[in-house]
Formats: structure tokens, C-alpha cells, sequence
């Protein structure tokens, strides 16, 4: 749904506003407030003739400050990872798949018994392991040895037994590992989770925030900026952000500039600026925003009681909202679709294939929309509550997938068949980044395990199944003839991949043309 959505989207224009008002020999800029009676769709304003003028009879008014405030305030420390948010951190910043960090945690826990149990679904840890702190913190400076701003005794909002579920959030052991023995990936997501962990004991980020709220006619307008007082932890940590969420204006000139504002101050309407904007399509999914999403798929549900389902089912967990999957499962399910060649990955996307889409449109309603996950979660507090019997359940379910596969349309399905004898389905050679096996489509050459791909085509040359042999085991081709120059002529050279990671080519620094 999510690709065909962004594919289909059509792009269309709307409108915010600007303020610019004059307080002596300041300027100062800001945001228009939508009121109760501007004309409104989806909370975008489309009509640029009241936009502008609404702008041109505002031009040159007064305009009175209703409130100016400037407030302390102070950000926490993030929680120490659950299993999923640490899968989300690992691909945003090292594009490691969610599988491949499971597997690497898996090792750290087995082989170097370096942190606690890696399946978890919880964020937050004991009363208990607050007092095993000291210890583990000691352990850990042999891995970060510079001065740190750490106080064993501060105890952060994650330590709070109340919240524990099953199992704590993921941290290091007193057991530390030699970071230098690791390999690449175990290191990474062992740094992760430590800095993650010692977090827990460094100041919070402390800041000032200045908000002005500005009335000119009719219309509100709003300026805001912040002012860091003390780095806190992200001297250690660095400021995370997220995909989605309000920028902050941190411009010590805007800031010094709002702070001087006072209630009831008179400005003057220098212009009011009209913007044009351009709707986006929404992203398509990573495997980090996935797997976001299977945490919280209730909220992409409308039906009220298939919500109301879901957010029952996890409501004691405090990681889960209405989820699908379990966070030992969910890498598997992504790996699955992916060997089954229903999804594949593009420049870090998932994309679903003609497969994944044919099944999809094949099946009915109820198999590829969460209600299913809902309704089986409420047969299963059934059981518990005595109400419903096992057998019960089982004749019930073998009932319905019996009714939807008798159901399921195949008439218009069409599955990419399997390659006859004699050819290839994927590339003798494995994939020079991580081992995987290389899969043949119709676009190029991808990796089942990572983002590495050759395309089917390279500077308007068909890229045989011989030559990505070639590239992929020995980092060239042999000699191809007729790469055409910008000249008109042609030239004949060889192509080299210049990046082991991503599937990069290029030619070589002396290519004979």
C-alpha cells in the first residue's frame, strides 16, 4: 500500500505564510497559525487568492505580542535499546539489515557474553542492575577511556522496575569484550549499545526556549528558537533525530532577538510573505521505518474495534502499541519476503516485486490486513479466559483458511517463474560485501543480504550475466567494446567495481579511448 500510494501520488501546491514585522531597528520573522476560519483542506491551506489577499491586507498593520515566554527546559537521556529500536539505530546509521544486527547481538551474547538477553521487547531496567551500575561502568572504561561527565549514582527514568516486562533493555555485561578483536559489525553494535547504556548517567541536555506569539488582524502568527546551556549527555552521545518531527531553530541571533520581545509590545507588519509548497508522497519504507511501523500498526488501522484490538493486545507491554510480530520475529519475516523474492531492496528501500504485488492482489482483504493479527489476539484472551477451547480455535481457523483459499483469485496471478534448467537465478559468485547470495532480475544484480547491486545497465551497455561474474569475483570485466563518447565516436575499456559495498562502477583512471 505504502509504495503504491507514493507511485500514485500526484503532487499538488499549498500554502503557509510569513510574517515580517519590525520592532525598531530588529526584524524578526514568523510562522502564520492557521485560525478557526481559514479555509482549510487536510489542514493544508489550497486557495492561494484568500493566501494572498489575506497577506496584502495585513501589510503595514500593527501587530500586538500576546504572550513572550522563555522557559528552562531539559531533554533525557534516550532509553537503552529494545531489540527493535536498536535494529531501526544499526540500519539508519550503518544500513545494517535488521537480521544482521539480530545475528550480531546473538554473538555478542553467546560468544563474548558481552550483553544481557538481546530479544528484548522492553526499554527499561531494574532496580537491581541500578545497583550493579559502578560495576559495569568500571568495566566499560577500558573501552572508553576518556574523561566522561558520569555520576553512578544519577538515576535516569530508565531505571524503574515497575516497567520491566519479561526481559530488561539490551546493555553491556561487566564481561568487556576487546572492541579491536571484534569485527566491524559486532564492534558497531556493541559501541551502540554501550554509549546507550552510560548515557543513563550523564546530565540531561538543558536548554532555553523563547516562544512569541504575535496577533495582526485577524490572523496569529508564531516565532520560537532554543539556546543550548549544557550539552548534557549529547557531548558523549550526539544529537539523535528522527525522520519525522519539528526542526529547531537553534540560531543564537534568532534566539537573542525573541528574548528581547515583552508582552503587549506594538510591532509593525513590514510584509507578510506568501510560500508556495509542494506535497510530498509519502516515503517509501526502510527496513527501520518498517519495522517502526510493524510496532505500531494500529494506528494505520481506521476500523475503531480492529484498533481497539490491537492496542488491547499490547497494552502491557510499554514498547508495543498494537503491533504485528514479535521482536524475535520480525527480522526473520523480512528475510523471508525477501528470499521469496516478494520484496527486495533498492538504494535502501523496500520495494515490493511483481510476486509481492500479484499475491497481495490475489488474496482477500482480511489476510493481508492486520484485522487478522486482532481477531486471532482476542480468540487467543479467550483461551486464557477459559471462554474458548484450543480445539475451538483450530476448527474455527482451519474453517476460515479453508473458505479464503477456496476464495483466492489466481486467475489474474502471475508468479515469476523459476529459471529452466541450464540457466541462473542468482550469480555463481557471492556477494563481495557480505557473502549473501546475488539474485538476477530484470533491473540488475542485488543482494539478498545488503544493498549491493549492479545494474542491468552501465553508461548505455547492457551488463551481461557473464560480466557480473566477472565484476563481482575479480573487481573487473574483460575488455568491452563500443562505449560511446559524448563525440559521437566510440572507445572500448574495461569496467571495474569501484565500490565493494554498494556495487558502484566506474572505468579505470587510464581508460584507452
Amino acid at each position: 500500500n505504502r509504495t503504491r500510494a507514493n507511485q500514485n501520488h500526484k503532487s499538488s501546491f499549498y500554502y503557509t505564510m510569513t510574517g515580517v514585522f519590525q520592532r525598531g531597528a530588529d526584524v524578526l520573522r514568523a510562522n502564520w497559525k492557521p485560525g478557526e476560519f481559514a479555509p482549510l483542506t487536510d489542514r493544508k491551506l489550497l486557495d492561494k487568492a484568500w493566501a494572498d489577499g489575506t497577506a496584502a491586507s495585513l501589510a503595514g498593520k500593527p501587530a500586538t505580542v500576546e504572550a513572550a515566554a522563555t522557559d528552562d527546559k531539559k531533554t533525557a537521556a534516550p532509553l537503552p535499546f529494545n531489540l527493535v529500536r536498536l535494529q531501526q539505530y544499526m540500519n539508519k546509521k550503518f544500513k545494517m539489515t535488521a537480521q544482521k544486527t539480530l545475528d550480531v547481538t546473538q554473538q555478542l551474547r553467546e560468544k563474548y557474553k558481552a550483553i544481557t538477553y538481546n530479544r528484548s521487547d522492553c526499554s527499561y531496567l531494574s532496580d537491581e542492575q541500578f545497583s550493579e551500575a559502578p560495576q559495569v561502568i568500571d568495566a566499560l572504561k577500558s573501552v572508553f577511556p576518556q574523561s566522561l561527565d558520569i555520576d553512578s549514582a544519577r538515576k535516569s527514568k530508565a531505571f524503574n522496575s515497575t516497567k520491566v516486562t519479561a526481559h530488561t533493555a539490551i546493555i553491556p555485561t561487566a564481561s568487556v569484550p576487546d572492541v579491536n578483536a571484534l569485527s566491524t559489525d559486532e564492534r558497531n553494535v556493541y559501541l551502540a549499545i554501550a554509549q546507550h547504556y552510560l548515557v543513563q548517567f550523564m546530565p540531561e541536555k538543558a536548554y532555553q526556549e523563547v516562544s512569541v506569539a504575535i496577533q495582526c488582524g485577524d490572523e496569529s502568527f508564531y516565532a520560537r528558537a532554543r539556546k543550548t546551556t549544557d550539552s548534557g549527555f549529547e557531548a558523549f552521545l550526539g544529537a539523535e533525530t528522527t525522520d519525522e518531527g519539528e526542526s529547531e531553530d537553534n540560531d543564537d541571533s534568532a534566539f537573542e532577538l525573541l528574548c528581547k520581545i515583552r508582552t503587549g509590545e506594538t510591532l509593525t507588519t513590514k510584509e507578510v510573505v506568501v510560500n508556495k509548497k509542494k506535497t510530498t508522497p509519502p516515503p517509501l519504507f526502510t527496513e527501520a521505518s518498517l519495522l517502526a511501523a510493524l510496532v505500531r500498526v494500529a494506528d494505520f488501522v481506521t476500523d475503531p474495534t480492529i484498533k481497539k484490538l490491537l492496542k488491547d493486545k499490547d497494552k502491557d507491554k510499554k514498547d508495543e502499541h498494537g503491533g504485528i510480530g514479535t521482536p524475535a520475529t520480525r527480522a526473520a519475516i523480512l528475510e523471508t519476503l525477501k528470499k521469496r523474492n516478494y520484496i527486495t531492496l533498492e538504494k535502501g528501500k523496500l520495494i515490493p516485486t511483481d510476486t509481492g504485488y500479484a499475491l497481495i492482489d490475489a488474496l482477500p482483504g482480511i489476510a493481508v490486513n492486520p484485522d487478522m493479527t486482532a481477531l486471532w489476539s482476542e480468540k487467543q484472551a479467550a483461551i486464557e479466559n477459559g471462554d474458548l477451547t484450543v480445539e475451538q480455535f483450530i476448527n474455527d481457523l482451519y474453517g476460515e483458511l479453508t473458505g479464503m483459499i477456496s476464495d483466492v483469485d489466481l486467475g489474474e496471478m502471475k508468479i515469476e517463474p523459476a529459471a529452466p534448467a541450464g540457466q541462473f537465478q542468482r550469480l555463481d559468485s557471492p556477494c563481495p560485501s557480505c557473502g549473501k547470495h546475488i539474485v538476477i532480475r530484470p533491473k540488475g544484480y542485488f543482494c539478498t543480504g545488503c544493498e549491493f547491486k549492479i545494474w542491468s545497465e552501465f553508461s548505455g551497455k547492457k551488463i551481461t550475466q557473464a560480466q557480473a561474474e566477472k565484476l563481482v569475483k575479480s573487481g573487473k570485466t574483460d575488455l568491452i567494446k563500443g562505449f560511446k563518447k559524448k563525440s559521437g565516436g566510440t572507445y572500448d575499456t574495461v569496467l571495474v567495481l569501484e565500490d565493494k559495498k554498494t556495487g558502484k562502477l566506474g572505468f579505470p583512471a587510464r581508460a584507452k579511448k
